[in-house]
């Protein structure tokens, strides 16, 4: 289809620019043609055949399918610059992400306020633009952006477009630093690097974490190279770059952070945890290797909750980051060893907690470590270690972090079998006790009431070791009813106290019961065999 305009007498072929300022002086707004297109507007949606003509075409066919949405719809041009694809695109958007330089060229030109528009994604032209890799595009938009700062909006992903860029160029065509997405990127950082105030105004997610996770492509070095600022941001946890480089376990992201602020290896998150927490809290060695020179005594680097690294790797049950610390801080090692919590919690104790049992056996080997210093919320470590043993008897859900009211459920079941057990061999021994082997002297012996045994060297064994099952079982059962009522931890405690001395009372009786079988069974029969009584089981 030609158009023309006549000039001077003579015609000459329209361009679309002066075709579509023509068609902006037919089609004006009026009382017919203005009214607010709703969401519910059928009008609302994008014409397919403009869409596919705006994908597709150049100018000449996206004006002519204007012209034809503009006679058939009766709209005026700004309502049509106003509809959108089902995506929320408008035709801006789907001239960028289609890499129609001449259309964007031309919307821009006549409808400037559309590089705003945002779709249902909260994409900008922008930022599809640049994910779909157009550079021409990319440029256009970025030189139109005037004070709308657009270049550091944030999407629904939380993305900017340069953290976009560095998302694409992580792909092995930008390796060799070369292609539309490397230059993409570097178009991004100069025109943010031109603004003083870029670090404020970036949005979402910081680019500089998106380059974290490459280290080949130098990625990460361009972006601390043109925009340094970014290296003292701070994510929504407080940690700065460097704790998100220990995070990830990157040893070459930490070195080149390292390299440009070495002061970044003494910041805090807002756990007060410093990079050097993080990469023990993975267990990364090399990143801790790192790390480890940050400050001469590695004791006095705590977080909020007063653990140092050992405490730490010890709760993340990373028995290689614990052998490391081990050796290599021998200089501080008593103090990292013996060193409380807040809540009173050695390194060995936090991996007892968390059933670490490799951790506990590095740590309770080191000499370094003082047993006194090993008592905390009223336990001794043995205690602990003892819990432990149940814990890994008890049922499946234990081993595997159930939760704090099932677990006090099983242990008030594990008490209550134990108390009738006590209860049980109490009552035994204090009835053998009193029914004694052999009986008792009649009233005209010599020596009335006296035991017969007396002199036995067995009688005597039965005697010791039933009084020691005797008091043994009691005061497990003393123990047992303190636990029932207790907390978790106080019933973990108690229960672990009487498990020992209830095992001690069932031996004791034992023996005492071999050694009455010896005197009623095995001794010669005499006149006062007759008097035995062995009714006492």
């Amino acid at each position: 289809m030609e158009h023309a305009i006549r000039i001077g007498g003579s015609e000459t072929r329209a361009t679309p620019n002066e075709r579509l300022d023509a068609m902006k002086k037919r089609n004006v707004l009026t009382p017919d043609n203005q009214q607010p297109l709703g969401d519910g507007d059928l009008n609302k949606i994008m014409d397919p055949n403009l869409y596919i003509a705006t994908k597709t075409g150049d100018a000449d066919k996206f004006i002519d399918a204007l012209e034809v949405v503009s006679e058939s719809r009766k709209l005026a041009l700004s309502l049509i610059f106003d509809q959108v694809n089902p995506s929320g695109n408008s035709l801006l958007h789907v001239a960028a992400s289609s890499g129609r330089d001449n259309v964007m060229e031309l919307i821009l030109i006549h409808f400037p306020y559309l590089v705003t528009r945002k779709n249902s994604s909260d994409d900008t032209p922008l930022h599809v633009a640049v994910q779909d890799g157009r550079l021409h595009a990319t440029r256009k938009l970025i030189s139109r952006r005037r004070d709308s700062d657009i270049i550091y909006w944030k999407n629904k992903d939380s993305k900017s477009p340069l953290y976009l860029a560095v998302e694409n160029c992580k792909s092995s065509d930008c390796r060799d630093r070369k292609g539309a997405g490397w230059e993409i990127l570097q178009l991004l950082l100069e025109a943010s690097a031109g603004d003083e105030a870029y670090a404020v105004k970036i949005q979402g997610m910081w680019p500089v974490l998106a380059g974290l996770e490459e280290e080949k492509s130098g990625i990460l070095q361009e972006i601390v190279d043109q925009l340094p600022k970014l290296l003292h941001v701070r994510d929504e946890n407080g940690g700065t770059p460097l704790h998100s480089a220990a995070s990830i376990g990157n040893v070459g992201a930490v070195e080149l952070l390292l390299g440009k602020c070495s002061y970044l290896a003494l910041q805090t998150d807002k756990n007060g945890s410093y990079p050097i927490h993080i990469a023990c809290e993975g267990g990364n060695v090399d990143i801790i290797r790192k790390l480890e020179d940050m400050w001469p005594d590695l004791a006095e680097i705590k977080n909020k909750k007063g653990q140092n690294i050992l405490h730490v790797a010890a709760k993340g049950g990373h028995d290689n980051a614990v052998q490391y610390i081990l050796k290599k801080c021998k200089p501080v090692i008593e103090k990292l060893v013996n060193s409380k919590d807040v809540d009173g919690n050695t390194p060995l104790h936090l991996a007892s907690m968390h059933d670490h049992w490799e951790v506990l056996l590095y740590l309770t080997m080191n000499k370094e470590s003082s047993y006194p210093a090993l008592i905390g919320s009223g336990h001794l470590i043995a205690d602990v270690l003892r819990s432990k043993v149940r814990d890994v008897q008890s049922p499946r859900e234990q081993s595997s972090g159930a939760s704090e009211s099932s677990r006090m459920e099983w242990i008030k079941k594990e008490i209550n079998t134990r108390l009738v057990v006590a209860t049980l061999v109490a009552s035994v021994t204090f009835t053998a006790g009193i029914t004694l082997p052999g009986g008792y002297n009649a009233p005209g012996d010599p020596h009335p009431g006296m035991a017969t045994m007396l002199h036995n060297r067995v009688f005597e064994v039965f005697i010791i070791f039933n009084a020691l099952a005797t008091y043994s079982s009691i005061l497990s059962v003393v123990i047992l009813l303190w636990a029932h009522n207790a907390n978790l931890r106080k019933a973990e405690e108690h229960n672990g106290l009487a498990g020992p001395l209830l095992s001690g009372a069932v031996n004791h009786m034992t023996v005492a019961f071999s050694a009455a079988l010896i005197l009623a069974v095995l001794l010669p029969k005499s006149s006062k065999r007759s008097a035995f009584d062995l009714d006492f089981y």
